[in-house]
């Protein structure tokens, strides 16, 4: 396995922190096909928080590239804040383009929050993956936000809209793992709290995912925690069946929390991905 980290500067000065792992050349019978998933992390989190899957993905021939986000991890940027998810999109696309991407060979891999960037750049054209694969996609917000506490945020972000609040994410329902809970909580990268700004620009994008349901036409793998009480997984079956792709499948996992990589079995919900993207669409790689 060969690892390069790299700092890619964007447009706007923000610097991302990206991680490149890959099989060793002399394991590929042709180095110019590597099948390779981009992956982008959920809130708060952190793309060093996949460094698990590496194993999985080079043993199989794939190569593998971890994206801070801005104001995540490694990356500079206010902590979780922008002030609107377009700059995520952005960001997103720079990076393609500076990794010089073969879009032929390159599936698009993200959870929650992740999974609504990746949405958008799709939708809107501003990358071209031959795939996408979508953990716990943010679609909708199962969490109980209060009448109160919506109504100040929109008065705080017109006139502060850096102030800060709680993300209400409950850490019991990210992993049922005792290794996986231990290790978040003791993460200093770990972000709990999102601006007002960050938390209107979601509602926007969700609302624009949701209505350009029809951009979307490449093959689209959906996992979902039916014991998730972060996102609505019924809402992902529903968005599925109106997109304009031929290939679209949903993997229901019972009993199964948030964060669907994190939990005791993710070794054989990672290797389901990668049978279900390399017996779907083997021409791409």
């Amino acid at each position: 396995m060969r690892l390069v980290e790299m700092k890619i500067e964007v447009d706007d000065g923000t610097v991302l922190f990206v991680r490149d792992y890959r099989p060793n050349v002399q394991t590929l019978s042709n180095s110019d096909r590597f099948r390779t998933m981009v992956w982008i992390h959920g809130l708060g989190e952190h793309g060093g928080r996949y460094l698990h899957l590496t194993d999985v993905f080079v043993g199989r021939d794939w190569r593998l590239i971890l994206i801070d986000l801005r104001g995540h991890g490694r990356s500079t940027g206010l902590r979780t804040h922008v002030r609107s998810f377009d700059e995520y999109v952005t960001d997103l696309a720079q990076v393609w383009d500076q990794l010089n991407l073969n879009s032929e060979r390159v599936v698009l891999g993200a959870h929650s929050m992740g999974g609504l960037i990746a949405l958008r750049a799709v939708q809107t054209d501003r990358i071209r993956p031959s795939a996408i694969v979508l953990s716990s996609v943010l679609l909708r917000v199962k969490l109980r936000i209060s009448p109160f506490k919506r109504i100040l945020g929109r008065l705080l972000v017109k006139l502060v809209p850096t102030v800060r609040f709680r993300n209400g994410l409950d850490p019991c329902n990210m992993t049922r793992d005792a290794e996986f809970s231990r290790q978040r909580r003791a993460d200093p990268l770990i972000v709990r709290t999102v601006t007002a700004s960050w938390f209107f620009s979601m509602e926007t994008a969700i609302a624009q995912a949701r209505r350009d349901v029809h951009q979307i036409s490449i093959p689209i793998l959906a996992l979902r925690g039916g014991a998730d009480v972060t996102t609505d997984g019924d809402v992902v079956a529903h968005w599925l069946m109106q997109t304009a792709s031929e290939v679209t499948d949903l993997i229901s996992l019972p009993d199964h929390v948030h964060g669907l990589l994190h939990e005791s079995d993710w070794k054989d919900t990672t290797n389901r991905v990668l049978t279900w993207l390399e017996s779907t669409a083997p021409s791409l790689f």
